[in-house]
């Protein structure tokens, strides 16, 4: 209680919020005893009627005991239906209550004996009764109260003024009131009843502290466990800047090793042992104002250990009863597997993103290869259909062949026969796309193949306005290949370079040269255009099936793409170089003899590169 009391007046009038509960439970207990109270007023008043009559008139006693049992059931009532509310109150509910009380016994006091009562001295009883419930300057209040209302008792009689008259006790009056045995009955009574009263305020006081002293001593013990197992880390700092509670989680963040102290969860001394980044923030919170109570604060921080931890702290002022900030508890929890679960999320997103991206190019080729495999059908249903008019083309051309008598007729009907060939070839190769192909390779003269294809390209009409440098190299060797995948290769890609004049749409001259050279073991190829040129984005994809840069109508986009998988057949390379706005380059390597075995042994066994030369 001394502590209550202490709690009490370093607020003055007003007290602290969490001791309303007990503000209210001294004010039941305060009720109780006026229950008592009650009933010895009752007993006391018949004792003085029919055991020993001392009182002239007893009527007053009876009145008092009525009027403090009805305001017992008021106080009770008020107890009941505003205890839990709050506030000053309660405080103005034990004022009154204490106050009543002490009118109530001033006035028993005056009409049984006066200053003459030897209980007198329960103005003490309600003055250390003020001193439990009430706050200092009240209870001060309170004592001021008893003191004044005593003296007014004793003025009065002193002057027998009207209202306060001395009310003698009807005692003999041949003894003095030390050898009246009523009154040293009376005397000793009170003195017994003051001893006994004094003993039960004293250990209820003492009592009350005792279990307030171990119901903290509890309470910090328990306190105490769950610091110690907590599993983030708990600091608590005071405004000095000292370290008061620091668990064991926390002794990772402290980055010198600080003094030893009785405490067990006390390792360091001051904010200065800390991580750098911790003690800087401390620092900070310190230097804000006190009105922040509430407010919390985070902080992220490394530990200089083997995993380099990774820390979050909030940080949080502790208030005192009257408002002023006691210090900061900070409470850390480690987020090191969370940061490295983080990161590993982030890199299996990553994967899956790329695997998503893999499987969505596999879908693309996949259905690439189904348009391939539409047109292999297709080509097939199309070389059937176009295949019988060619072979009447053909037996018509023969016919004509034998028919004509002219040399210059007869070349020109052979250019139509072979011609008829080549269309016939074409449509074997578009079959080519839905099964494997099966036309045969020969030694071959590249020479001879470039000026055939030259020569089927004059005649059209993009090529009128173009020149033609045709770079023959004698010295090249014979190369084994399928001459008209060969030719058709070739034809494709020239076709490319005239349309890629005709869009440049100048009227300076263009030309197209092809060159051919002879290096390590390789012939090398090369068409060079003065056209429109490509970007470097289009010429990376230029080999793809179904790129085209034409407009619809004017392209399928397959035309490089069969280009590259006839060159890849004969281990050969092609690669394009372009510039935009002036030109392109194609080359095309081919080596002498191909490392694959496209043909079986059998159907070369005889032939050397010698015979074809």
């Amino acid at each position: 209680m001394v502590n209550e009391t202490a709690l009490f007046s370093s607020n003055e009038d007003k007290p602290p919020r969490f001791m309303h509960s007990v503000l209210i439970e001294q004010l039941k207990w305060l009720i109780r005893l006026r229950w008592f109270a009650v009933i010895g007023i009752v007993l006391t008043g018949l004792i003085c009627t029919y055991v020993f009559p001392v009182l002239e008139n007893v009527t007053p006693i009876y009145v008092c005991a009525v009027l403090l049992l009805l305001c017992n059931f008021v106080y009770a009532l008020a107890v009941r239906m505003h205890g839990t509310a709050g506030g000053l109150r309660d405080i103005l509910l034990g004022i009154v209550q204490v106050e009543l009380d002490l009118v109530i016994l001033t006035v028993l006091i005056h009409f049984s004996g006066g200053t003459t009562n030897p209980f007198t001295f329960f103005y003490v009883f309600h003055v250390i009764i003020a001193t439990i419930i009430l706050p200092r300057t009240l209870s001060f209040g309170v004592g001021i109260s008893a003191i004044s209302l005593f003296g007014l008792i004793a003025i009065g009689e002193m002057n027998e003024w009207v209202w306060l008259k001395h009310q003698p006790l009807q005692l003999s009056s041949v003894d003095s009131f030390w050898q009246n045995r009523v009154y040293v009955l009376g005397a000793f009574t009170a003195f017994a009843a003051t001893v006994v009263l004094t003993q039960y305020l004293t250990r209820t006081i003492i009592a009350r502290m005792t279990a307030k002293e171990l119901e903290a001593a509890r309470n910090k013990d328990v306190l105490s466990a769950i610091i110690k197992a907590m599993g983030e880390g708990l600091i608590f700092i005071k405004n000095d800047g000292k370290v008061a509670i620091c668990n064991p989680e926390a002794k990772g963040w402290i980055s010198t090793p600080g003094a030893e102290s009785e405490d067990e969860h006390i390792v360091t001394s001051s904010i200065e042992e800390f991580s750098p980044d911790l003690a800087e923030h401390l620092k900070n919170l310190f230097k804000t104002k006190d009105e922040i109570a509430g407010s919390y604060s985070v902080v992220k921080f490394h530990l200089n250990d083997l995993n380099n931890s990774y820390i979050e702290a909030k940080s949080c002022p502790v208030m005192d009863v009257d408002g002023t900030r006691l210090g900061y508890v900070v409470v850390g929890k480690d987020l090191t597997e969370h940061k490295k679960l983080e990161q590993d999320l982030l890199e299996r997103t990553e994967e899956t993103a790329e695997i998503n991206e893999m499987l969505k190019l596999s879908r693309i080729e996949m259905a690439q290869r189904e348009k391939m495999v539409a047109i292999g059908q297709m080509a097939s249903g199309i070389a059937h259909e176009i295949g019988n008019p060619l072979a009447s083309l053909s037996s018509v051309a023969q016919y004509m062949y034998r028919k004509l008598t002219t040399d210059e007729q007869k070349e020109q009907m052979s250019v139509i026969g072979k011609q008829v060939d080549r269309i016939s070839n074409i449509l074997k190769r578009m079959l080519s796309l839905s099964r494997p192909a099966t036309s045969e390779y020969k030694w071959a003269d590249v020479n001879t193949i470039i000026n055939r294809t030259l020569s089927l390209v004059r005649f059209d009409q993009r090529a009128q306005s173009v020149v033609f440098k045709n770079d023959a190299n004698n010295k090249l060797p014979m190369v084994w290949l399928n001459p008209l995948h060969f030719e058709q290769v070739l034809l494709n890609v020239i076709i490319n370079a005239l349309d890629a004049i005709v869009a440049k749409k100048d009227d300076k001259e263009n030309t197209i040269e092809i060159t051919r050279k002879f290096k390590d073991e390789k012939i090398k190829i090369q068409v060079i255009d003065t056209g429109i040129g490509m970007e470097p984005d289009i010429c990376r994809r230029a080999f793809e099936s179904f790129f085209t840069t034409k407009e619809i109508g004017k392209g399928t986009g397959l035309g490089l793409y069969i280009s590259y998988n006839l060159i890849s057949e004969i281990d050969g390379t092609i690669n394009l170089e372009s510039e935009p706005g002036k030109g392109t380059t194609v080359t095309i390597q081919i080596p002498i003899r191909p490392k694959k075995d496209l043909i079986s042994t059998g159907q070369v066994k005889t032939e050397s590169l010698d015979d074809k030369t």
